[in-house]
Protein backbone atom coordinates (compact mmCIF):
# COMPACT_ATOMS: atom_id res chain seq x y z
CA UNK A 1 0.00 0.00 0.00
CA UNK A 2 2.71 2.46 1.00
CA UNK A 3 4.81 1.67 -2.07
CA UNK A 4 1.82 2.17 -4.37
CA UNK A 5 0.97 5.45 -2.65
CA UNK A 6 4.54 6.77 -2.93
CA UNK A 7 4.76 5.66 -6.55
CA UNK A 8 1.62 7.67 -7.31
CA UNK A 9 3.41 10.78 -6.00
CA UNK A 10 6.70 9.94 -7.68
CA UNK A 11 8.45 9.50 -4.33
CA UNK A 12 10.96 6.75 -3.64
CA UNK A 13 11.09 5.31 -0.12
CA UNK A 14 14.65 5.26 1.18
CA UNK A 15 14.45 2.38 3.66
CA UNK A 16 11.74 0.38 5.37
CA UNK A 17 12.65 0.44 9.06
CA UNK A 18 11.93 -2.58 11.31
CA UNK A 19 10.57 -4.41 8.27
CA UNK A 20 10.43 -7.73 10.13
CA UNK A 21 7.98 -9.22 7.63
CA UNK A 22 9.74 -7.79 4.59
CA UNK A 23 10.26 -11.25 3.15
CA UNK A 24 6.54 -11.29 2.29
CA UNK A 25 6.89 -8.34 -0.10
CA UNK A 26 10.62 -8.55 -0.90
CA UNK A 27 10.07 -8.44 -4.67
CA UNK A 28 7.97 -5.29 -4.37
CA UNK A 29 10.53 -3.60 -2.11
CA UNK A 30 13.37 -4.48 -4.49
CA UNK A 31 11.43 -3.30 -7.53
CA UNK A 32 10.68 0.03 -5.83
CA UNK A 33 14.37 0.43 -4.98
CA UNK A 34 13.96 0.77 -1.20
CA UNK A 35 16.23 -0.77 1.41
CA UNK A 36 15.16 -2.94 4.33
CA UNK A 37 16.43 -2.51 7.89
CA UNK A 38 15.40 -5.32 10.22
CA UNK A 39 16.22 -7.14 13.43
CA UNK A 40 18.22 -10.36 13.11
CA UNK A 41 16.00 -12.81 14.99
CA UNK A 42 13.30 -11.11 17.06
CA UNK A 43 9.79 -12.34 16.48
CA UNK A 44 6.36 -12.92 18.04
CA UNK A 45 6.85 -10.43 20.89
CA UNK A 46 3.96 -8.22 19.78
CA UNK A 47 1.05 -8.53 17.36
CA UNK A 48 2.59 -6.89 14.30
CA UNK A 49 5.61 -9.21 14.31
CA UNK A 50 3.87 -12.55 14.80
CA UNK A 51 5.05 -13.61 11.34
CA UNK A 52 8.62 -12.32 11.72
CA UNK A 53 11.26 -14.99 11.04
CA UNK A 54 15.07 -15.11 11.43
CA UNK A 55 15.42 -15.83 7.70
CA UNK A 56 14.00 -12.40 6.85
CA UNK A 57 17.31 -10.67 6.13
CA UNK A 58 18.63 -13.48 3.97
CA UNK A 59 15.40 -13.81 2.00
CA UNK A 60 15.21 -10.09 1.24
CA UNK A 61 18.87 -10.11 0.18
CA UNK A 62 18.22 -12.99 -2.22
CA UNK A 63 15.41 -10.97 -3.83
CA UNK A 64 17.68 -7.96 -4.41
CA UNK A 65 16.92 -5.74 -1.39
CA UNK A 66 19.77 -3.84 0.29
CA UNK A 67 19.46 -5.18 3.83
CA UNK A 68 20.82 -3.94 7.16
CA UNK A 69 20.44 -5.17 10.73
CA UNK A 70 19.62 -2.71 13.51
CA UNK A 71 18.54 -2.69 17.13
CA UNK A 72 16.56 -0.41 19.43
CA UNK A 73 18.73 -1.56 22.32
CA UNK A 74 21.80 0.59 23.00
CA UNK A 75 23.49 -2.50 24.46
CA UNK A 76 22.71 -4.81 21.54
CA UNK A 77 23.77 -2.10 19.11
CA UNK A 78 27.28 -2.35 20.58
CA UNK A 79 27.78 -5.82 19.13
CA UNK A 80 25.78 -5.94 15.90
CA UNK A 81 28.56 -8.04 14.40
CA UNK A 82 27.18 -11.03 16.32
CA UNK A 83 23.73 -10.16 14.97
CA UNK A 84 25.14 -10.18 11.45
CA UNK A 85 26.48 -13.68 12.08
CA UNK A 86 22.92 -14.92 12.54
CA UNK A 87 22.27 -14.32 8.84
CA UNK A 88 24.91 -16.95 8.14
CA UNK A 89 23.15 -19.44 10.44
CA UNK A 90 19.63 -18.54 9.30
CA UNK A 91 19.49 -18.47 5.52
CA UNK A 92 23.04 -19.40 4.59
CA UNK A 93 24.13 -15.86 3.71
CA UNK A 94 27.85 -15.69 3.02
CA UNK A 95 30.03 -14.17 5.74
CA UNK A 96 31.07 -11.32 3.46
CA UNK A 97 27.48 -10.44 2.60
CA UNK A 98 26.36 -10.79 6.23
CA UNK A 99 29.10 -8.40 7.37
CA UNK A 100 27.71 -5.83 4.92
CA UNK A 101 24.45 -5.93 6.92
CA UNK A 102 26.18 -3.87 9.62
CA UNK A 103 28.79 -2.00 7.54
CA UNK A 104 28.32 -1.08 3.88
CA UNK A 105 24.58 -1.65 3.52
CA UNK A 106 23.54 0.74 6.33
CA UNK A 107 25.88 3.33 4.79
CA UNK A 108 24.14 2.87 1.43
CA UNK A 109 20.73 3.27 3.06
CA UNK A 110 21.90 6.51 4.69
CA UNK A 111 23.48 7.69 1.42
CA UNK A 112 26.91 8.03 3.05
CA UNK A 113 28.60 5.01 1.47
CA UNK A 114 30.93 7.34 -0.43
CA UNK A 115 32.59 8.07 2.93
CA UNK A 116 32.07 5.05 5.22
CA UNK A 117 31.00 1.42 5.19
CA UNK A 118 34.01 -0.24 3.58
CA UNK A 119 37.80 -0.04 3.46
CA UNK A 120 38.54 1.91 0.29
CA UNK A 121 40.95 4.64 -0.74
CA UNK A 122 39.41 8.06 -0.18
CA UNK A 123 36.93 7.01 2.50
CA UNK A 124 37.06 7.96 6.18
CA UNK A 125 39.46 5.65 8.03
CA UNK A 126 36.82 4.25 10.41
CA UNK A 127 37.53 0.61 11.22
CA UNK A 128 38.04 -1.96 13.95
CA UNK A 129 40.69 -4.66 14.29
CA UNK A 130 39.49 -7.99 15.69
CA UNK A 131 41.21 -10.93 17.34
CA UNK A 132 39.41 -13.36 15.00
CA UNK A 133 37.04 -13.10 12.06
CA UNK A 134 34.46 -10.37 12.82
CA UNK A 135 31.54 -12.82 12.82
CA UNK A 136 33.24 -15.34 15.09
CA UNK A 137 31.38 -15.60 18.41
CA UNK A 138 34.70 -15.58 20.26
CA UNK A 139 36.16 -12.48 18.66
CA UNK A 140 37.03 -9.36 20.65
CA UNK A 141 37.84 -5.87 19.45
CA UNK A 142 41.56 -5.12 19.71
CA UNK A 143 41.60 -1.59 18.28
CA UNK A 144 39.10 1.03 17.11
CA UNK A 145 40.08 3.80 14.67
CA UNK A 146 37.97 6.83 13.71
CA UNK A 147 39.08 9.23 10.98
CA UNK A 148 42.50 7.60 11.06
CA UNK A 149 42.95 8.19 14.80
CA UNK A 150 43.17 5.33 17.28
CA UNK A 151 40.50 5.74 19.96
CA UNK A 152 40.76 2.36 21.65
CA UNK A 153 43.38 -0.35 22.18
CA UNK A 154 42.52 -3.35 24.34
CA UNK A 155 46.06 -3.73 25.64
CA UNK A 156 46.02 -0.17 27.00
CA UNK A 157 42.43 -0.02 28.26
CA UNK A 158 43.26 -1.03 31.86
CA UNK A 159 46.02 1.58 32.08
CA UNK A 160 43.74 4.23 30.61
CA UNK A 161 40.93 3.38 33.05
CA UNK A 162 43.34 3.65 35.99
CA UNK A 163 44.63 7.01 34.72
CA UNK A 164 41.10 8.37 34.36
CA UNK A 165 40.19 7.16 37.85
CA UNK A 166 43.24 8.91 39.30
CA UNK A 167 42.38 12.11 37.45
CA UNK A 168 38.82 11.97 38.78
CA UNK A 169 39.98 11.42 42.35
CA UNK A 170 42.49 14.29 42.09
CA UNK A 171 39.79 16.65 40.81
CA UNK A 172 37.39 15.61 43.58
CA UNK A 173 40.09 16.19 46.20
CA UNK A 174 40.74 19.70 44.85
CA UNK A 175 37.01 20.46 44.74
CA UNK A 176 36.53 19.30 48.33
CA UNK A 177 39.49 21.41 49.45
CA UNK A 178 38.01 24.50 47.80
CA UNK A 179 34.60 23.74 49.32
CA UNK A 180 36.20 23.41 52.76
CA UNK A 181 37.99 26.75 52.41
CA UNK A 182 34.82 28.50 51.26
CA UNK A 183 32.80 26.89 54.03
CA UNK A 184 35.27 28.01 56.74
CA UNK A 185 34.68 31.67 55.98
CA UNK A 186 31.00 31.62 55.21
CA UNK A 187 27.64 30.17 56.14
CA UNK A 188 28.03 26.86 57.99
CA UNK A 189 24.31 26.15 58.34
CA UNK A 190 22.91 22.68 57.82
CA UNK A 191 21.41 23.80 54.52
CA UNK A 192 24.78 24.96 53.23
CA UNK A 193 26.45 21.74 54.38
CA UNK A 194 23.83 19.67 52.62
CA UNK A 195 24.35 21.68 49.45
CA UNK A 196 28.11 21.16 49.62
CA UNK A 197 27.66 17.44 50.13
CA UNK A 198 25.22 17.08 47.24
CA UNK A 199 27.92 18.38 44.91
CA UNK A 200 29.89 15.17 45.49
CA UNK A 201 27.02 12.75 44.96
CA UNK A 202 27.46 10.12 42.26
CA UNK A 203 25.56 10.50 39.01
CA UNK A 204 21.82 9.84 39.12
CA UNK A 205 21.91 6.55 37.22
CA UNK A 206 24.34 5.07 39.76
CA UNK A 207 23.25 6.58 43.07
CA UNK A 208 20.90 3.68 43.83
CA UNK A 209 23.25 0.89 42.69
CA UNK A 210 23.13 -1.98 45.15
CA UNK A 211 20.24 -0.54 47.15
CA UNK A 212 17.61 -2.52 45.25
CA UNK A 213 19.38 -5.77 46.09
CA UNK A 214 19.56 -4.76 49.75
CA UNK A 215 15.83 -4.08 49.80
CA UNK A 216 15.14 -7.43 48.14
CA UNK A 217 17.23 -9.32 50.65
CA UNK A 218 15.45 -7.56 53.50
CA UNK A 219 12.05 -8.51 52.08
CA UNK A 220 13.04 -12.14 51.49
CA UNK A 221 14.76 -12.56 54.82
CA UNK A 222 18.19 -12.84 53.25
CA UNK A 223 17.51 -16.14 51.48
CA UNK A 224 19.52 -16.83 48.38
CA UNK A 225 18.10 -18.31 45.16
CA UNK A 226 18.84 -21.85 46.25
CA UNK A 227 16.83 -21.39 49.42
CA UNK A 228 19.78 -21.35 51.80
CA UNK A 229 20.64 -18.66 54.34
CA UNK A 230 23.11 -15.96 53.33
Amino acid sequence: MLIRLMDSFGVKIGTFQHVLEGYKVADEIARHGAGGSTFSDWWAYKFEVYDAIPYNGSLMTERGVTVSFNSDSSELARHLYTEAAKAVKYGGTSEGEALKFVTLNPAKQLRIDSRVGSLEVGKDADFAIWSKAPLDSGTVCLQTWIDGKKYFERGLSAERAARLEKERNDLLAKAKQVAKILGAGGDDSNEASAGDQSFFNVSLEHQYDGKERGCLEEETGGADRSGGAQ
